[in-house]
This record gives C-alpha cells, sequence and structure tokens, in this order.
C-alpha cells in the first residue's frame, strides 16, 4: 500500500514536468511561425525594385533682385509649381528631369541700368541623383529657363527629405538654387512623389 503510494506521488509530478515542457515547446514553435509570417510579406520589396517615380512640387521662388515700380531692389516670393520624372538605375543613384513653372511676372536687373521682364518662365534640368540615405535625396543638373523675353542656361542644385508610405507614395520638402546668369534664386516647398513599375 505504502509502495504504491510513493510510486503515485513520485510519478505524478513527472508527468506535469513533461506537460509543461511540451507546452513551452508548443509556445515556441507557434511564436516562431506568427514572426516568420510576418516577416514573409516585406521579402518582395527587396527583391522587386520599383525603377521609375513621378513627383509633383509646389513651394515659393525667392527673387533676390526684382525691380519694384519705383526702381528699387528688393526680395519677393512668387508661386512656383513643378513636376519631375525619376529614373533609379539602384536604390542609390538615379537620373531625372526636373521642370518648373514660376506663376507670376515681375522685372529684375540685368545689367547697370538695363532691365528684363519675367513673365511665367519655365526651365527644365536634366538632373543626377543620388541617396546616400534612404529619404535624404540630393540633386543637381544642367538646364535651361524658357522665358518669352530673354532665355538663359541655368545649373539646378537640389536636396530633398522624404518620407515614403505604402503603395510606393511619397511626401516631403525640396530646396532649389537655380544658378542663372541672371536671377539666380532659391524655390521650396512640398513634394508629393509615386513610384511606378513592377513589383
Amino acid at each position: 500500500m505504502t509502495i504504491t503510494k510513493k510510486y503515485e506521488t513520485i510519478k505524478v509530478p513527472r508527468m506535469r514536468k513533461i506537460n509543461n515542457n511540451c507546452l513551452i515547446f508548443i509556445i515556441l514553435i507557434l511564436i516562431s511561425f506568427r514572426t516568420y509570417g510576418q516577416s514573409e510579406p516585406d521579402k518582395p520589396d527587396e527583391h522587386h525594385f520599383q525603377h521609375h517615380e513621378i513627383e509633383f512640387f509646389s513651394g515659393l521662388g525667392l527673387i533676390p533682385q526684382s525691380i519694384n515700380e519705383e526702381g528699387e531692389k528688393q526680395v519677393i516670393a512668387i508661386p512656383v509649381l513643378g513636376f519631375d520624372y525619376e529614373y533609379w538605375f539602384n536604390h542609390k543613384i538615379g537620373l531625372g528631369s526636373s521642370n518648373d513653372v514660376e506663376l507670376s511676372s515681375y522685372v529684375v536687373e540685368k545689367e547697370e541700368d538695363e532691365h528684363i521682364d519675367r513673365e511665367y518662365a519655365f526651365s527644365t534640368a536634366l538632373v543626377f541623383l543620388y541617396e546616400p540615405i534612404k529619404g535624404w535625396k540630393l540633386f543637381a543638373g544642367p538646364g535651361y529657363e524658357y522665358e518669352k523675353s530673354e532665355s538663359f542656361g541655368i545649373l539646378k542644385i537640389g536636396t530633398e527629405l522624404n518620407k515614403n508610405f505604402q503603395d510606393g507614395w511619397s511626401a516631403g520638402i525640396a530646396l532649389v538654387y537655380n544658378i542663372k546668369e541672371v536671377n539666380s534664386n532659391f524655390s521650396f516647398g512640398l513634394t508629393i512623389g509615386k513610384r511606378l513599375g513592377k513589383k
């Protein structure tokens, strides 16, 4: 009688210990499956790269050499709209077409006592794109500014900080400096972009 009781009292804790170990083992397996399932959707983005991107820009251009009606120099801010197309060779390097139009008319000084009118000037440039850190873009390249009274060659230099969202959408802020023979100026504003192409 006592032997049976001893045997039973010894056996029951062992069964509980085995059951607890099995339960812990099953939970660990389920957690690992769940973690694997969560990381699985991210893998296609690593292997499938969308090369094309279009981007819209809306901001202000600062004109430092504007001439007012009294003939005095002043700095004015004018609205600027832009549209860019970018082709990315990889995650770091790309080429793009940067285009914008100034939605205003103004007068600037070309030389001493010589003024020129600028009315809805349109500029386009072929820029080299470089993204050293994800979300931070640098770009520069030559281009041309078209305007009915006089047109000029330009060198466009800029930087952009953006945040990527789902389905290839992005939003950010951009700062651009247009170097020109006459009327070099800054522009800054907001961007909205969309990646295109097969995933």
